[in-house]
């Protein structure tokens, strides 16, 4: 098997076991045998993997997640055998359980790595044991036992014990935005800007549709992607305040543009592209502070749980921490981007009555940042930091809008990302800076003949391939909101690319 192949292979089981998914109910996983047998390191916790298990057609809510025992694919056997209609009984004094599926008949026993069929011992890889209150079995084993064949579905992340069914691969299918944050008062709208009340508070948003009908923004995204074929391509659309808190008959549903990207995406069938759905965890946590009253962006708590989402898909990234382990700071009276776009108006007194909190969440690496107006690091402007308190705004992240910002950072694993981004990017790129050692963050609109910031970097050509041989990046990231999609020439400057 060639290099390629048996990264993409591992790479697949990899996220395959490792997708710390935000879900209300946990889907338990398994791998089958083809590709149990590649040699991986075994993963030593139960995790939330975000994995669909299928029997005989039909999808498989277990109670408790998968793990790994010797590379061998942990399931819950009662879960797997109710499926089935399979019986258990258990004998308290061995620590067994003699599984019955007519007309068979195996014996499973705690602690051991045998599965006794017709009298037989039968090697399962890895012993049967406790999570929890429930006994697990390596997946390969109980099929083997029922006589079912497992298949493995990568692009869907799903099991299939017998008949096989056709998924949706689009990640943002299904995706359900919750309603019971929205902000039904109507207050009006000034200079384009829409403003909202709950009653207790007042909310500023940008209707905006996010609209690739052109297919512009995948053919960017396409073109990048092929341009780095031994790079991990992922891309991320994140949808703007008005997705959770604008009343229904305002909303412009930019869930449905997302999903009808990605489906472009999808039928391109890019091989080192992943589509990143945040729009489900960013419902989840609709609650929380995930988006400013008085700014178009997110917060940098909304960006975590992007990047948290991100991070879930990257099987490259196991130590994501939680939110309460990093070092905050909260600063009060923030009045941000909506203010002066509503200067004048009475929509500018409106949000202003309501000021935000800026809640800051320091990296936990040591770092050093750098600006430079050149895509070959020769032309340093400045030095800059990921979180600039004294800026009192959204600017603080990554000190604003710059050509080429790069952080060299402690963590010591040799991984380097670059982010493609526009000013959303920015609260998104400061997470990264707690797992890898290299940070590029690549802001597209002032290159390649873009103008914005007034830096001069648009008289260079900036091409993502050339950038590649140069630093080697090993994940590449093209984070966008709705602007960047449907706007014709933000597209043409990403695709310049």
């Amino acid at each position: 098997m060639n290099t390629k192949i048996m990264k993409e292979k591992l790479n697949g089981l990899k996220k395959y076991l490792k997708r710390l998914k935000n879900k209300k109910v946990l889907v338990c996983a398994a791998v089958c045998a083809a590709v149990i047998c590649i040699a991986i390191a075994a993963c030593s916790r139960p995790s939330d993997n975000g994995i669909r298990l299928f029997a005989k057609g039909e999808e498989v809510v277990c109670p408790a997640p998968i793990y790994t025992e010797n590379g061998s694919a942990m399931v819950p056997l009662r879960a797997v055998c109710d499926a089935f209609g399979a019986s258990i009984k258990w004998d308290d004094k061995t620590e067994s359980m003699a599984v019955t599926l007519e007309p068979v008949t195996v014996h499973f026993a705690i602690g051991s790595d045998k599965m006794i069929k017709y009298g037989q011992p039968v090697d399962m890889g890895a012993a049967a044991c406790f999570s929890g209150d429930y006994a697990m079995v390596p997946v390969r084993a109980i099929a083997d036992a029922f006589g079912y064949p497992v298949e493995w579905d990568d692009k869907n992340k799903a099991i299939f014990m017998g008949e096989r069914v056709e998924l949706d691969p689009n990640p943002v299918s299904g995706t359900v935005v919750t309603d019971e944050f929205r902000h039904e008062q109507d207050l009006g709208t000034y200079n384009s800007i829409s403003v909202f009340s709950n009653g207790s508070e007042n909310f500023g948003m940008e209707l905006l549709s996010l609209d690739d009908s052109s297919g512009a923004y995948a053919d960017a995204v396409e073109k990048i992607a092929r341009s780095v074929p031994d790079a991990d391509v992922y891309n991320i659309l994140a949808p703007t305040a008005q997705e959770f808190y604008a009343p229904n008959s305002r909303r412009t549903n930019q869930t449905a543009g997302i999903k009808a990207v990605y489906d472009d995406l999808i039928s391109r069938d890019i091989p080192n592209l992943e589509l990143i759905n945040v729009v489900g965890t960013l419902s989840e946590h609709a609650g929380e502070k995930i988006y400013f009253c008085t700014d178009h962006h997110w917060t940098q708590r909304g960006a975590y749980y992007a990047y948290a989402e991100y991070s879930a898909e990257n099987p490259n990234i196991d130590n994501l921490e939680p939110l309460q382990n990093y070092r905050t700071e909260n600063r009060y009276g923030m009045l941000g981007s909506l203010t002066s776009f509503m200067s004048g108006t009475r929509g500018s007194d409106l949000i202003a009555q309501n000021p935000d909190m800026l809640q800051l969440f320091y990296p936990k690496s040591e770092y050093e940042g750098a600006v430079y107006s050149d895509p070959f690091m020769t032309s340093y402007m400045q030095s800059v930091v990921p979180v600039y308190p004294w800026l009192n705004n959204y600017s603080c992240f990554l000190q604003g809008d710059y050509p080429l910002e790069v952080f060299k950072t402690n963590v010591n694993n040799g991984r380097k990302i670059c982010i493609v981004k526009e000013s959303f990017g920015d609260a998104f790129s400061v997470w990264a800076l707690n797992n890898y050692e290299e940070v590029y963050i690549i802001d597209y609109r002032m290159w390649n003949g873009g103008t914005y910031g007034g830096y001069g970097s648009g008289a260079y050509s900036f091409k993502l391939r050339e950038f590649y041989d140069f630093v080697k990046f090993d994940d590449l990231v093209i984070i966008s909101y709705p602007v960047s999609v449907s706007v014709k020439q933000q597209t043409d400057l990403l695709g310049a690319l």
